[in-house]
């Protein structure tokens, strides 16, 4: 077995938030490992881990609940265009970001998540120009959209289109120039003493650090890499890809659409205006309301999901869905992709210290746009000893399950 030495910080998981962490580290001084795995080549026979970045685009903007999320996406998202220029990765693409719901003005609202006024007070808490449109409005705006009668938006004008590999190229390049060690391999097990800690990969390569960082996503929970588990779910989520001959022929917004005509929910989700995928094709993306319809709760859960390619019957509902948005479009094949998850009870990231030696740092499906900032807050914690931020503690604070678990010999590194 071969040491490779000793580093200040070991970040394990090489995604958005691992490596955001592992860069805003070595911006401070420290020594850095990142270790984490390349993206598969495929779903179809994957065994292990998956990481929900493996994807050409997110939503980039304020238009989120709770405010909390609004703040860390404008923080990343003030820091991009830097971050793009020193990494020579262009990974933002601005584009106007269009939520729809039914219209709430009687101070209703299905959810609080599309709840146009709490959106409007939250942008405007944060300085960030939006504008409400009434259904009349709309039609005018986006002449080549049907939505639902008797709904309204909300746009940011100054939003972007993130693409989550392109993101995590940029922070991984400026993390290396910065002199971190990037190793792709997957970590097996952490062991713990008052001197540090010795991280072991699945290749047989082990290393020593003062401290480590568990920025391993969704699959936090079933790495065994922490002492005991967070009280946080994961899910399989289902991507579905619709592919498109023309680009030029869709020029919309990224969307985020509730369609519950008399308030009974059709669609819930993302439509996402055309991007082009590594194929070379171009694809509309649609991730709808079967988000959190599939629980995962181990490892095997995780591999048995991936292979699935997602949930199959979302083709048709996106279908339908783009059909009546985009009347006489004419659309290609469609396909899923699976993707990962995970939920806290707070609806905020978990950036916290687990113990003398270990913080955690995770984050669930608006990962991407808020990466940037959970991996500052998470270094500070590191470098700092103590929480220095203006944002209280307490909103990120870990809340862990009831039963602790013993720390396996198996799996992961992922984001």
């Amino acid at each position: 077995m071969q040491d490779e030495g000793g580093f200040d910080v070991i970040v394990i998981g090489a995604g958005p938030i691992g490596a955001a962490t592992a860069r805003h580290l070595t911006e401070r001084g420290a020594s850095v490992l990142v270790v984490g795995p390349d993206e598969p080549s495929g779903f179809e026979d994957h065994d292990g881990v998956w990481a929900g970045y493996y994807d050409q685009g997110r939503l980039g903007h304020v238009l989120e609940v709770p405010l909390m999320t609004s703040m860390l996406a404008m923080r990343s998202i003030r820091r991009f265009p830097d971050l793009q220029e020193r990494s020579g990765v262009a990974f933002a693409t601005p584009r106007e970001s269009l939520t729809v719901m039914p219209d709430d003005s009687d101070g209703g609202g299905l959810a609080a998540w599309f709840n146009r006024g709490i959106l409007a007070r939250n942008a405007a808490d944060l300085g960030v120009a939006v504008e409400q449109m009434s259904a009349d409005e709309l039609r005018r705006e986006y002449p080549d959209l049907e939505f639902a009668p008797g709904h309204v938006g909300i746009v940011q004008r100054d939003a972007f289109i993130v693409n989550p590999r392109g993101l995590v190229r940029a922070e991984l390049t400026a993390a290396v120039a910065q002199g971190a060690v990037l190793v792709r391999d997957v970590v097996d097990s952490v062991e713990r003493s008052p001197q540090g800690v010795r991280v072991t990969s699945r290749s047989g390569e082990t290393w020593s650090a003062g401290q480590v960082v568990v920025a391993t996503g969704a699959a936090t929970n079933v790495g065994g890499l922490l002492p005991k588990q967070l009280d946080m779910r994961t899910y399989g989520a289902t991507v579905v890809l619709v592919e498109v001959s023309d680009p030029a022929e869709f020029d919309i917004p990224a969307m985020m659409y509730l369609k519950a005509p008399g308030d009974q929910v059709v669609y819930g989700g993302i439509v996402m205006s055309p991007l082009q995928y590594p194929d070379g094709k171009w694809y509309l993306k649609c991730s709808g309301r079967s988000l959190l319809d599939n629980p995962l709760d181990s490892a095997e859960a995780i591999t048995r999901w991936v292979r699935t390619g997602g949930r199959q019957e979302d083709i048709r509902e996106s279908l339908d869905l783009l059909a009546e948005l985009l009347p006489g479009k004419s659309l290609g094949p469609a396909h899923t992709r699976p993707c990962m998850v995970c939920e806290t009870p707070t609806a905020l990231p978990y950036i916290d210290r687990v113990d003398d030696h270990t913080i955690v740092a995770v984050e669930g499906e608006r990962g991407a746009m808020a990466a940037d900032e959970i991996g500052r807050l998470a270094a500070g914690l590191v470098i700092d000893g103590l929480w220095t931020d203006g944002i209280p503690h307490e909103a990120f604070q870990a809340r862990w399950a009831e039963s602790e678990v013993t720390p396996a010999l198996k799996s992961v590194a992922t984001a």
